[in-house]
This record gives structure tokens, sequence and C-alpha cells, in this order.
């Protein structure tokens, strides 16, 4: 799948076994609702400082294909990579 298969306002669910979404949300497959595109090297926040780590420790690419998303309400980046394509769905559907 590529960045631009990603459309905003959807609900996707992560795929993978990953360890902090796991540890965070109590499921390595949480749903996350997809905002936009969003360069995170020119973003200093928290979550980005959290993309970074979760990147390194988990194998996670970084590269052009990042997206900003919501997870039960938090701001979360994801690699285009760790998303499922084939339960794509409105939010409250």
């Amino acid at each position: 799948m590529e960045i631009k298969d990603i459309v905003p306002g959807m609900v996707y669910t992560i795929k993978g076994e990953s360890r902090y979404f796991e540890t965070k949300y109590g499921t390595p497959n949480p749903q996350i609702v997809i905002e936009c595109p969003l360069d995170f090297h020119k973003h200093f926040t928290p979550p980005v400082f959290l993309f970074h780590g979760r990147a390194l420790s988990e194998g996670i690419p970084v590269d052009s294909n990042i997206l900003h998303g919501r997870i039960q309400g938090l701001s979360e980046f994801v690699h285009v990579s760790e998303l499922e394509t084939w339960n794509r769905i409105k939010p409250g559907g």
C-alpha cells in the first residue's frame, strides 16, 4: 500500500505485533483514525519523539510514508506499511 491509497478520516487497524501499542492501548492492533500525512522531521511534539523511539525499537521504516492519526483520541504517527487495508471503515461505522 502507498500513502496515496490512504483516505484521511477513515479508521484503519494497525497490523503486526507492536509492543508499544500493546502496552499503551492493551492491544498490539488498535484502530487509528488517519488525519493526514505529516512530515515528522518538521514537528517536535511528544508523539514525534515516541514515533522515533518506536521506529528504532520495532524496525519501522523512517521515510516519507508517515501518517498522523489518533488512537482513542491520542496523537500517534504510523508508517503506511503498518496499516491493514482490508478493514478500512468510516468513524462510527
